[in-house]
């Protein structure tokens, strides 16, 4: 479904991605980790085309995705780390806005606004100027407003990051979800811990169907399913001791440099 060769990003000549090349199928889901500026934010912007490669391609569902932007950008749901603009509009004058733009029709969007306020349980704020929202609701807003034109791809930079412990177990679960019907999952976070929960709790499908790239200095330090992540940490360290834990310091040995 989303197939990167060779993609490598340089700003004012200075290289920030480096020959990065992988695959993600329909309903299987690859997991970015990395520290801040190590590049992941920037490979979801290219991935989502708000930025073109230095060099390198990307393609989604088998088309050339920077020679095809009107095909590919309706296959694609980008949900950024922070909410930004319209803070005086309602939650359902946002949504209406953005189902406009996704070009709904007119009869379809009032069913469509009611499911994705229920879907993400903020039905409660539909009249609610978003200004007054807390960063949680934002964020179920933001995901709210993605559901609205059902993309394939589906782009999400730290998801979990402004989210309490409840939220983020039924945001995982609705990520197993989209797996599930075949869609593809690119999630960012800069938390070993969330690796773990999004793939050993969470995820839909088998465990071998969900890559971690731990990206360092704009390269892959590990590119690999999180099946064979946990083998070689198991193996290396021959202990039962949680998963979890083993990953935030196998994290820290690869992204040494």
């Amino acid at each position: 479904m989303l197939d990167v060769q060779n993609l490598s990003k340089s700003i004012d000549k200075k290289p920030f991605l480096s020959e990065l090349t992988f695959q993600v199928a329909a309903g299987e889901s690859l997991i970015l980790l990395g520290k801040n500026g190590a590049g992941k934010t920037l490979l979801l912007n290219i991935l989502a085309t708000l930025v073109e490669p230095t060099s390198g391609n990307v393609s989604i569902t088998g088309i050339d995705a920077f020679s095809n932007l009107k095909q590919v950008r309706p296959q694609i749901g980008y949900v950024p780390v922070a909410f930004e603009g319209y803070p005086e509009l309602s939650a359902v004058d946002y949504l209406n806005f953005f189902a406009a733009a996704y070009k709904l029709d007119k009869q379809e969007r009032t069913a469509a606004i009611d499911a994705v306020l229920e879907l993400m349980d903020i039905q409660h704020l539909r009249d609610i100027k978003i200004r007054t929202f807390s960063t949680g609701e934002r964020q179920r807003l933001l995901f709210a407003k993605t559901f609205l034109h059902e993309p394939e791809l589906w782009l999400l930079d730290e998801p979990l990051a402004s989210l309490d412990p409840r939220g983020q177990i039924e945001m995982i679960e609705l990520f197993g979800e989209l797996q599930a019907m075949g869609k593809t999952l690119v999630i960012a976070t800069n938390r070993p811990e969330d690796v773990y929960k999004l793939c050993d709790m969470g995820l839909g499908g088998s465990q071998k169907n969900n890559l971690v790239g731990i990206l360092n200095n704009g390269q892959f330090a590990v590119l690999k399913t999180f099946t064979a992540l946990q083998q070689e940490i198991k193996d290396a360290t021959n202990s039962e001791r949680l998963l979890s834990n083993w990953l935030i310091e196998y994290y820290l040995e690869v992204t040494k440099s």
